[in-house]
């Protein structure tokens, strides 16, 4: 069941993006006393993964999911 517009996925990808390559130009860094670390580049990865294989709710409406047969020899039915 698609859960996601193609505008909202490409939305959600782009912000996934946009956070791997914050954590590729600097996984932790010290502000005076204070610090951050950012996620851990694995689990972006995975997410972005998971992500780009959500059909989308396009995708459902167009029939791109699972594929259907149809029975090509007369008088034989499944």
């Amino acid at each position: 069941m698609a859960i996601f517009t193609a505008a909202k996925k490409q939305e959600l990808i782009d912000a996934w993006t946009a956070a791997l390559l914050a954590v590729a130009e600097g996984q932790e860094y010290v502000i005076g006393t204070r610090r951050l670390r950012r996620a851990d580049l694995p689990a972006i990865q995975a997410h972005l993964d998971w992500l780009d294989k959500q059909p989308t709710k396009e995708d459902q409406a167009a029939g791109s999911g699972s594929p259907s047969f149809t029975s090509l020899i007369p008088g034989r039915y499944s």
